[in-house]
C-alpha cells in the first residue's frame, strides 16, 4: 500500500509521514530527499529556492518523471508494506496516483498558519527569510501552482490547523477506511 501526501509548503505533510511511520511502521519517501541529496554533495545550502531551481532543471535536461522514477529506485528497496510517498508536484502527480494500491491524501492549511510554521521552523536555509507576500508568491511558482488542483483528485483531504490530536485522529479515520 502506497499513501501518497500533495499539499501546499508547510501544510503538514511531513508530520503526517511521521506520524504515519511512527504508529504504522511505513517508510516515508519525499521528493525532497533526492534534491537535498544533490545538494549536499554539491556542497550547497539546502534551501526551498536551490530545490525548486534543481528540480526544474533536472526535469528540464533529463525529462519529466526523473525525480519521480529516482524515487520509485529507492522505494524497490522498501522493507515496509506500507510506503509513504511525501511531496508530490506537478508530473509526479499522475504517476503516484496511477500506481495500484494507492491512496492520495490532499494536506492542505490557511496560508496565515503556513506562514506561521514557516517563521518558527528552520529546516531549510532560506525559511523565514521571506515576507508573508513573498511567501504567497511562491505559491503561485510551477512546483506549487497546481497543488490545489491535485487536492481535488485525492482521494482523501486534510485541513491541517495545528491540533496534533486532531490531525492524527483524521490520519486514524483515513486509514481505518483504506484498510
Amino acid at each position: 500500500m502506497i499513501i501518497g501526501l500533495v499539499g501546499e509548503k508547510l501544510a503538514g505533510k511531513d508530520t503526517v509521514a511521521n506520524y504515519l511511520a511512527a504508529k504504522y511502521g511505513a517508510e516515508h519517501f519525499r521528493f525532497t530527499h533526492i534534491l537535498d541529496d544533490i545538494l549536499n554533495t554539491l556542497n550547497l545550502p539546502v534551501s526551498r529556492q536551490n530545490e525548486i531551481d534543481l528540480g526544474l532543471n533536472l526535469r528540464k535536461v533529463f525529462g519529466d518523471h526523473v525525480l519521480v522514477n529516482a524515487l520509485q529506485s529507492r522505494m524497490a528497496k522498501a522493507k515496509s508494506k506500507l510506503l509513504v510517498v511525501n511531496g508530490i508536484r506537478m508530473d509526479e502527480f499522475d504517476v503516484v496516483k496511477s500506481w495500484p494500491d494507492t491512496k492520495i491524501i490532499y494536506v492542505t492549511a490557511a496560508p496565515e498558519i503556513r506562514f506561521q510554521r514557516y517563521l518558527e521552523r528552520h529546516e531549510k536555509a532560506d525559511d523565514g527569510q521571506l515576507s508573508y507576500d513573498q511567501f504567497l508568491e511562491q505559491d503561485k511558482g510551477p512546483t506549487e501552482i497546481n497543488i490545489p488542483d491535485h487536492g481535488k483528485q485525492a482521494d482523501y483531504k486534510i485541513n491541517n490547523i495545528w491540533l496534533f490530536d486532531r490531525l492524527y485522529q483524521e490520519v486514524d479515520e483515513i486509514m481505518e477506511k483504506i484498510s
